[in-house]
């Protein structure tokens, strides 16, 4: 059996898979701010189970895969500087996988979903913040540090500072937090909505502010979206995380803006859908890690 971990900047998932991907058992714990306590947490779901080959962890910023040094996570700075692959692997004594959460989200959503209809992917993940994955001719883009960080290529040079220190990146505005910036810049209520599920409340309620909000993460994304297409061309573009499930709110918008920005020769060629794993995808990909043993 293999463990898996998929850290985000909220929770922490863990999934128990067989040896041929089927999850058996998954849990999930909120995110302590102290790199020794997410240790802790890791290493005590580890040894609850018995018999493990394997563990993989996603982690929610730029590592080294094969080193399995964790250089820079804009929302989980507890990572920063840590070598999480060593630190588990010391505890644990077996084989420890390493990979940005994204990257670990497109081969899940690959391996599991696609890896027979399709050669190249890109797989987009909006959560508590944008990350992004890569398959090229049926292999996961990757190299000595992990590639691909979508959500921080640049929407507006003017715009809303974001975690990793510059402005106007697509997460400051298909993140929840984006959503909630949105909703509190247009909004003049002296109540604002605690979370994107309030904003989808409002919204699914006819709520106008609401509905504005999901637009310009929508618009914001489709721009974002044709950028990343107009350099690869995949022949999909796949929508998971959290924010995925609401894409009624926005994904209209989405399709709009993204193909009035996408190169005219490539608009036919690239069909954007959700992830068929939605939220399981970054532990799914964690699973393929460790069948694929690398």
């Amino acid at each position: 059996m293999y463990i898996c971990f998929d850290i985000g900047g909220t929770n922490i998932k863990a999934g128990l898979f067989s040896h041929d991907g089927e999850m058996i058992e998954k849990v999930s714990v909120k995110t302590p701010p102290e790199y020794d306590r997410i240790l802790d947490i890791l290493i005590s779901i580890a040894e609850s189970y018995h018999s493990l080959k394997a563990c993989a962890v996603a982690v929610p910023g730029t590592c080294m895969p094969a080193d399995g040094k964790v250089l820079f996570c804009p929302n989980l700075s507890a990572l920063n500087g840590h070598n999480l692959k060593k630190d588990i692997a010391a505890k644990l004594g077996i084989p420890v996988f390493l990979e940005n959460d994204a990257n670990m989200a497109a081969l899940g959503e690959y391996f599991f979903f696609e890896k027979n209809n399709i050669k190249n992917m890109i797989f987009l993940t909006l959560g508590t913040g944008v990350g992004g994955g890569a398959i090229l001719n049926g292999q996961l883009l990757t190299s000595d540090i992990s590639l691909f960080e979508a959500g921080h290529i640049n929407i507006n040079p003017e715009g809303p500072r974001c975690g990793c220190g510059k402005r106007g990146c697509l997460e400051t505005y298909a993140s929840v937090s984006g959503l909630l910036r949105t909703y509190a810049n247009l909004s003049s209520a002296q109540e604002l909505p605690d979370g994107a599920n309030k904003v989808f409340s409002l919204y699914k309620s006819g709520d106008r502010v609401a509905g504005l909000s999901f637009e310009v993460l929508g618009g914001c994304l489709g721009i974002g979206m044709a950028t990343l297409a107009n350099i690869l061309v995949p022949e999909k573009i796949k929508i998971g995380g959290g924010l995925s499930e609401m894409s009624e709110a926005f994904l209209p918008n989405t399709l709009k803006v993204f193909s009035k920005h996408i190169y005219p020769a490539y608009r036919d060629k690239v069909t954007i859908e959700l992830s068929g794993l939605k939220n399981n995808a970054g532990l799914s990909g964690c699973a393929a890690t460790c069948m694929l043993g690398r």
